[in-house]
């Protein structure tokens, strides 16, 4: 009994410690609630159900291509997925605003794609590549629009799937709240936090003391 005593503090203050500091992915998109939505595979459960495929299939897929983010609408003819990953390029630019657009449109042939039919366009003060490209299966006719950046030493492609001829405006408002947060913003986070973590602590540690004092009264009337 004594023990459990003594660990409650140190797992109360633990958690207080991982849910001021849990990291988040390092960038933010804004989907509506009608998509299913994963960040990592083990969170991929939904996305599988609405795919109609084993959860495995999923989770396979997470990992082989690097993923952070997948959306699949209700109907599942639009799509979104972002991968990030690093390597020895990513690592030598470290931000894609350190090239120039030739250099830009350049990158997307490193990861297999022709650059000649890569574009540059700017969404929240950062410049991406930009690929896109017609499939065809029994659905019907898809287009397939890639976005590639480097940001924080880490390449980012986010591969979307609109049902149709051209990138749908949906996809298009969507890109255009994919936004890589850098260390000014992190630290402006942590500021923030970092107010409320001290009195969450000593609030934590006052429940916690009352709580032992009145179990060490009912153990001494026993």
């Amino acid at each position: 009994m004594k023990r459990n005593i003594y660990l409650l503090p140190v797992i109360i203050l633990l958690l207080v410690f991982t849910l001021a500091f849990k990291g988040g992915n390092g960038f933010t998109i804004e989907v509506n609630n009608s998509f299913a939505v994963a960040l990592k595979a083990s969170e991929s459960d939904n996305v599988a159900e609405r795919l109609q495929v084993e959860n495995s299939v999923v989770k396979d897929y997470f990992k082989e291509n690097s993923l952070v983010f997948i959306a699949v609408s209700s109907d599942t003819k639009t799509q979104i997925r972002i991968s990030r990953f690093a390597d020895n390029f990513s690592g030598s630019v470290y931000d894609s605003e350190n090239l120039s657009d030739e250099k830009i449109t350049e990158i997307v042939s490193l990861y297999g794609a022709d650059a000649q039919s890569a574009e540059i366009t700017e969404s929240g003060g950062r410049k991406f590549a930009v690929m896109t490209e017609l499939l065809k299966d029994s659905g019907g006719v898809y287009t397939s629009t890639q976005y590639v950046t480097v940001a924080g030493g880490k390449t980012y492609i986010i591969t979307c799937y609109n049902p149709g001829e051209g990138t749908s405006e949906e996809v298009e408002k969507i890109f255009s709240t994919f936004y890589v947060r850098n260390m000014d913003d992190r630290i402006s986070s942590y500021e923030s936090r970092k107010k409320w973590i001290l009195p969450a602590i000593i609030a934590m540690c006052a429940v916690v003391g009352v709580s032992v004092i009145g179990l060490c009264k009912k153990l001494y009337i026993k």
